[in-house]
């Protein structure tokens, strides 16, 4: 854990000398399927697990949802603090290491958002976490695009898909979007049932 703090407090350390640290920014799945908007949610709790610098947080914050921001980077999370003070938005930012799960009150959640982190252990757990109608946008590294080698932080070709499918064939989900290239690899997914 503290060598994964360590390098992500670097890596967001840099993010600290740029004039617009964050500003609210759609997942990239989003701008790639605007009809999707019409479809995600803007009222409810929502999740936004490794949040980075919080862009994410502050495009839900923006949107209407109450958004709980949680990265293993303490400086990670205050940024993401810091911008949505600045941008006149809600976001409760904590740190929060993955290894222990995610936190036993996020639960009945309109959205939970998961942008190029892997965390398999996690992906059936997301869908537990969801309020009924509720949505999952979830961005992994993937080996799909990067001449089909995976390395620790890449998930394996149709890991996404494959981890849905039984889900999304017992009528839990409703898959709005499951796409893989240029090493990146997203789901899109609607809770349908309790």
């Amino acid at each position: 854990m503290e060598a994964d703090r360590d390098r992500w407090d670097e890596r967001w350390r840099a993010a600290c000398a740029e004039p617009n640290r964050a500003v609210p920014t759609a997942p990239d799945i989003v701008d790639a399927h605007p009809e999707l908007i019409e479809q995600l949610p803007t009222t409810g709790s929502a999740l936004d697990l490794a949040c980075g610098i919080g862009a994410q947080s502050l495009w839900m914050a923006k949107r209407g949802l109450t958004v709980r921001s949680l990265d293993i980077s303490p400086v990670a999370v205050n940024l993401t603090a810091r911008s949505a003070a600045e941008h006149g938005l809600a976001v409760n930012a904590a740190v929060w290491d993955t290894d222990e799960g995610l936190p036993n009150d996020l639960r009945d959640l309109a959205m939970i958002l998961c942008q190029r982190y892997r965390a398999s252990d996690l992906y059936l757990d997301f869908l537990q976490r969801l309020q009924p109608g509720g949505v999952l946008i979830l961005t992994v590294l993937s080996a799909v695009g990067n001449n089909g080698v995976a390395g620790p932080f890449h998930a394996r070709p149709g890991e996404l898909g494959d981890t849905y499918r039984s889900a999304a064939a017992a009528g839990m989900i409703d898959v709005l979007v499951d796409e893989e290239r240029n090493g990146q690899a997203t789901i899109v997914v609607r809770y349908t049932r309790s």
